[in-house]
């Protein structure tokens, strides 16, 4: 297949994406969600959306539980990707399926989440992933692990068994940290989804998807800067817990962020990076994960609606995934009778 066949396919599954982003909660339907004070409401709401429609009758199917409206978004999520990945010609696949080791670390997470737990059932089975995914023994065994040993196993060949095997055990549990674990696997993720794009792949949108792929990094380093200088985190050890693949975000802005006086002056350093202009000026201190997280959002809106190409596909999943972690939020919120306005950005 020649690039310009390629261009063009990748021209059509962008439409494809384009399309789908206009389904998902338009700002009327915000606002009326901001106002809701049921999960009963909220289903409701979804049920007319094309978005999430299949979600919410998912989710009402059985009980009510949180957990199981998280796999009712996470059904939907999927399903979308796995949409996309049927249109998609083979260099397009390849990307789309090298960015699914994102799903098997957050599978990871949820295993040793559920392993901290004694006595919590065990996820089994795989009824929340479409075919391409459920073909992964990988993410199967995941759901099913219930000891460490099991764990590593189900990752054994993978990207993440070298960092599963370098973690510390706690003595008393013989787990490691959360944190720990799950930083030095986001590492792990982006620096070998960097390697891929310099060497791996060769598809036309090869510079577009790189500056996509860089900015999400900058983003997690950002929001990992504000959090660690909060704690007093000397900046040798900081250093060691940010991602290795960095665009904006150098050792420069680093060590000058840790220096910084305050927080306030923390923030006006990162502005002043590329990244850093996509942080919103109306939002506050008080967390740093809803300052990137509108960045993010803001970004990846600006990229699919800007020339169609495999970035715009990119922008199109995590934009899904960022609204599927809102209405996670608005769920809970609901649940403990709590207002959804503030959960939503």
């Amino acid at each position: 297949m020649n690039n310009a066949t390629r261009r063009a396919m990748d021209i059509a599954l962008a439409a494809e994406a384009r399309g789908m982003y206009s389904r998902l909660l338009n700002a009327e339907e915000k606002q009326r969600m901001s106002q809701l004070h049921s999960v009963q409401d909220l289903l409701s709401l979804l049920t007319r959306s094309e978005a999430w429609h299949d979600a919410a009758l998912i989710a009402q199917s059985g009980e009510l539980t949180d957990s199981a409206f998280s796999e009712a978004v996470e059904r939907c999520v999927y399903a979308d990707y796995e949409k996309l990945y049927r249109f998609a010609q083979d260099t397009s696949r390849e990307f789309l399926a090298f960015i699914t080791l994102d799903e098997e670390l957050e599978a990871i997470m949820k295993a040793l989440r559920r392993l901290q737990r004694p006595g919590s059932p065990a996820a089994e089975g795989s009824d929340a992933l479409p075919p391409r995914f459920r073909a992964d023994r990988r993410l199967d065994k995941l759901r099913r692990a219930k000891s460490w040993d099991e764990l590593r196993s189900a990752c054994s060949g993978g990207i993440y068994a070298p960092v599963l095997a370098s973690l510390e055990l706690d003595g008393k549990t013989g787990l490691p940290s959360l944190s720990a674990a799950v930083t030095a696997m986001e590492s792990r993720f982006f620096g070998s989804l960097a390697s891929y794009m310099r060497t791996g792949y060769d598809g036309p949108a090869k510079r577009e998807l790189i500056r996509a792929v860089s900015f999400r990094a900058d983003m997690l380093n950002i929001s990992y800067l504000l959090r660690l200088r909060r704690f007093g985190t000397p900046p040798e050890k900081a250093s060691g817990l940010l991602l290795s693949l960095r665009g904006d975000i150098t050792r420069e802005v680093e060590r000058a962020v840790l220096a910084a006086g305050s927080d306030e002056e923390a923030l006006e350093i990162v502005r002043g990076t590329h990244a850093g202009h996509w942080l919103p000026r109306d939002a506050g201190l008080e967390s740093p994960e809803a300052l990137v997280r509108a960045a993010q959002i803001a970004y990846f809106r600006k990229v699919l609606h800007g020339p169609l190409n495999l970035a715009a596909v990119y922008a199109f999943i995590t934009l899904k995934e960022y609204e599927g972690d809102m209405l996670r939020r608005v769920f809970v919120a609901l649940q403990y009778g709590l207002s959804p306005a503030g959960y939503m950005d």
